[in-house]
């Protein structure tokens, strides 16, 4: 039998693992639903009453022009939280909840919606590092299905986890984390979504080069979604972000394109790969929701 989730049992954490996994089994039958938006904000809500009985911690950040800090229980600590991006008031939080329900982003700038949907994210995830040790699949789990729901809003169709590809002697499927198909003659958007990326980022040129040779250039726009590169030594607490804008030069040049990449916390190393060549596409999450009727459009 796996070990639990939330591994204390008190009434708080009791309900923030049920709503988990009420948000699993919902997203499995849709992942546009209202119901699905009103459970990321009650896992929100619980996260925050947990958090609320922890300390915040500032740590050193070696990460030029941020400031970063964790989440204490006494016995455990969270990975970093960048301090400009992370709202402490849950309330600041209303807006991008009524902007899910509506999906209406009018209102919202493409800064707050960044700053909202990161705090989102960070509530969750920080109070899972704290209950349970070296747990790595329920935060990339939860950021990758408010990712899919958020896109799934924006497009206005529901993503497949997996594509057929050809093959002379048998059925086969290339496994994907979202592809999202607008229709005939419309784009098609491939979107892996990663807490980090580092070494492993290789994956996703690699599918979005697949899908290339299988259908033609630009059939699929490759659209990386992730939430930072920060890096929390254990020991020291000091902070660092690890980054590789070399190698994403290399496999933009030499294996696949990759239309848009965007960030929850932006690593300044990546984004100035929007002035260099060959040019990356690299934004901070909110410009997404800006610029999504011309992404639609084949832009």
């Amino acid at each position: 039998m796996s070990e639990p989730i939330f591994p204390q049992i008190s009434a708080g954490l009791m309900k923030t693992r049920s709503l988990y996994n009420q948000l699993k089994t919902e997203t499995k039958k849709n992942l546009g639903t209202g119901s699905v938006s009103t459970l990321f904000q009650a896992i929100f809500l619980e996260s925050i009453a947990y958090l609320d009985r922890t300390a915040q911690v500032p740590i050193t950040s070696k990460v030029e022009g941020k400031t970063y800090f964790l989440f204490s229980s006494g016995k455990k600590t969270s990975r970093a939280v960048n301090a400009d991006l992370y709202l402490s008031d849950p309330t600041s939080l209303n807006p991008f909840f009524m902007a899910m329900q509506s999906n209406d982003w009018e209102a919202l700038s493409a800064e707050e919606i960044t700053q909202q949907a990161y705090t989102l994210a960070m509530a969750f995830i920080t109070s899972v590092d704290l209950q349970k040790t070296g747990d790595v699949k329920t935060p990339g789990t939860f950021f990758e299905l408010l990712c899919g729901h958020l896109v799934t809003l924006l497009l206005g169709v529901q993503p497949k986890k997996r594509i057929p590809v050809l093959n002379l002697d048998q059925t086969a499927t290339l496994p994907t984390d979202f592809i999202f198909d607008l229709g005939e003659n419309r784009p098609k958007f491939h979107v892996p979504i990663k807490t980090s990326t580092r070494e492993r980022v290789i994956q996703v040129w690699a599918h979005q080069r697949v899908l290339d040779g299988i259908y033609g250039l630009e059939r699929f726009k490759g659209t990386l979604i992730c939430l930072s590169e920060v890096k929390k030594n254990a020991a020291t607490h000091v902070v660092t972000e690890i980054c590789l804008p070399t190698q994403w030069k290399v496999y933009q040049s030499f294996i696949a394109r990759m239309h848009r990449v965007y960030y929850f916390d932006l690593p300044s190393k990546y984004e100035a790969l929007n002035r260099q060549i060959p040019r990356i596409t690299v934004l901070p999450f909110g410009s997404l929701f800006k610029e999504v009727e011309r992404l639609s459009a084949g832009e």
